[in-house]
């Protein structure tokens, strides 16, 4: 039983322990309007002039506008998250500055960011169109974006403007990329030309883009791993036999539990043409691998019966995309079912018709940015079709229905979890993910500062960990009761959280 002055003592560290948790993370809120988005994580600085704290999550209120003051291109890691609750996602659109023009792009960043549940578009508030969505603009940047809606841009959803950039996409809607006055455009992933490390793309839905998703401007890819994502409406300007993915020169492609309508509808008019390619890697020494498998790739019959004389319907996939999938014996599992969907844009038969017929442009539907739904039938083939039973293409359609192997694919993001249990006696568990292959440095200090142990240090893939500290020093020596801070170190990410030992 625990003497009174125990009592006491136990109480104020829980107190003080719960206080520090709260303010373990800092939030700011930003008020909507015009600006107030730059003015706000701008001038969130200390007198010095430095980052008041890098770790700050900036919060967007739900149901509401903000209007960029020309482009957003911090120099400095960010993280923009719509508030908790419900209604719809904060809207970020560009703004027009007095007597000017429409900026290129709305996000050009320059540093990590990351940003979670909000809408962006490169519309302007005069109704206007920008060039592009998001641009790196610096090599080996981390850009996260998940449960967001990238919605109007005349050219690109992302232009990777640099090397070695890594971009992690989950949940996410791209939509309304280019137009058919300009079909080549439109496209979601736009290389011009650069390396780029890592594409990790799980479940989002992509629809309506007059060009490709994936555009290589000759520029090599590390990883790109695609899976249980929607894609329908690709146009894949067909009078230059592209594809609507175009990975190129790729060291390793994962393409698996996608959906893929009407990819390629324009057909192509030199015979050339189909939804996935692939080339080989121009590193020498690099031994490729290419998994595609249990994907449906389909077109609506009237879009391919009304084709030109001239004009050839689309392949699934290339030759050498093809070797691979015989190669592997995964042939029976990609598949090609007719579905509708629930409330799906509309078929782009006049869209095809009319750039074969060279006449005025006939844009692709551009419904509300909210309004489709990319659900299908449950007694389809594709419903179960998945490599472990699930529903091909983006899950969020069918909710309820969770992947199986989500607890295997990659982290999207560097991130330190709460220890487990805490308050603590006499071990405790640390769990981290780091999202691609770093240094690891996981440390335990005092409130003084001092090191008490370090944990971790050595280089580790990308995964989460867990790390079970059994309450002891360097010397061996198990620590006193008291507060201590763990602190994880992993390539550029740093974070520190906060634990109790109570003996």
């Amino acid at each position: 039983m625990l003497s009174k002055m125990n009592f006491l003592l136990f109480t104020a560290v829980i107190l003080l322990f719960a206080t520090l948790q709260i303010s373990a993370q800092r939030t700011v809120t930003i008020e909507p309007g015009f600006g107030t988005l730059g003015t706000t994580i701008f001038g969130d600085t200390t007198a010095t002039g430095d980052r008041t704290d890098p770790n700050t999550i900036y919060l967007l209120k739900r149901d509401q506008l903000y209007i960029l003051d020309g482009e957003f291109s911090p120099t400095f890691p960010v993280t923009l998250q719509a508030e908790a609750g419900t209604g719809a996602r904060p809207r970020i659109i560009l703004g027009v500055p007095t007597g000017g023009t429409t900026p290129d792009q709305t996000i050009r960043p320059r540093a990590d960011f990351t940003i979670r549940g909000i809408y962006v578009s490169a519309q302007d508030e005069l109704g206007g169109m920008g060039t592009r969505i998001i641009r790196h603009e610096e090599n080996g940047i981390r850009v996260v974006v998940d449960d967001c809606h990238l919605d109007i841009a005349s050219q690109a959803a992302f232009r990777v403007n640099t090397d070695d950039t890594k971009t992690f996409m989950t949940n996410t809607i791209i939509s309304n990329i280019g137009s058919m006055a300009s079909p080549d455009n439109g496209r979601c992933f736009d290389d011009r030309g650069n390396d780029i490390d890592t594409l990790y793309i799980k479940n989002c839905t992509f629809y309506n883009l007059t060009s490709q998703v994936i555009r290589d401007g000759g520029g090599d890819i590390n990883y790109a791993y695609f899976d249980h994502n929607t894609f329908n409406n690709i146009a894949a300007a067909g009078s230059v036999g592209q594809y609507s993915l175009e990975f190129g020169a790729a060291n390793e492609v994962v393409f698996t539990n996608n959906l893929v309508k009407d990819g390629n509808f324009l057909g192509a008019d030199d015979g050339v043409g189909s939804v996935v390619s692939v080339m080989p890697p121009t590193d020498a020494g690099v031994t490729q691998s290419v998994i595609v498998k249990n994907n449906n790739i389909f077109w609506t019959e009237n879009i391919i019966s009304n084709y030109p004389d001239s004009v050839f319907a689309p392949n699934a996939f290339d030759s050498l995309t093809t070797a691979f999938i015989e190669a592997n014996g995964d042939a029976a599992s990609n598949i090609s079912e007719f579905l509708n969907f629930t409330d799906g844009p509309d078929v782009p038969l006049n869209t095809m018709l009319a750039f074969w017929a060279a006449i005025e442009p006939f844009e692709m539907d551009k419904e509300g940015h909210e309004s489709f739904n990319f659900a299908y039938p449950t007694n389809a083939l594709s419903y179960t079709a998945g490599a472990s039973g699930e529903p091909l293409g983006s899950l969020n359609w069918f909710p309820g229905v969770t992947d199986v192997n989500d607890v295997e694919t990659l982290p999207i993001a560097y991130e330190l979890f709460n220890n487990y249990p805490n308050p603590f006696n006499p071990t405790t568990t640390i769990k981290y993910s780091i999202p691609e292959q770093s240094n690891v440095v996981l440390s335990i200090y005092n409130t003084l500062g001092q090191e008490v142990v370090t944990l971790i240090n050595t280089t580790q893939n990308a995964g989460t960990y867990n790390f079970t500290w059994n309450g002891k020093n360097s010397a061996g020596v198990s620590v006193s009761s008291g507060i201590y801070m763990y602190h994880l170190k992993a390539g550029n990410f740093i974070s520190t959280k906060k634990m109790v030992m109570l003996k």
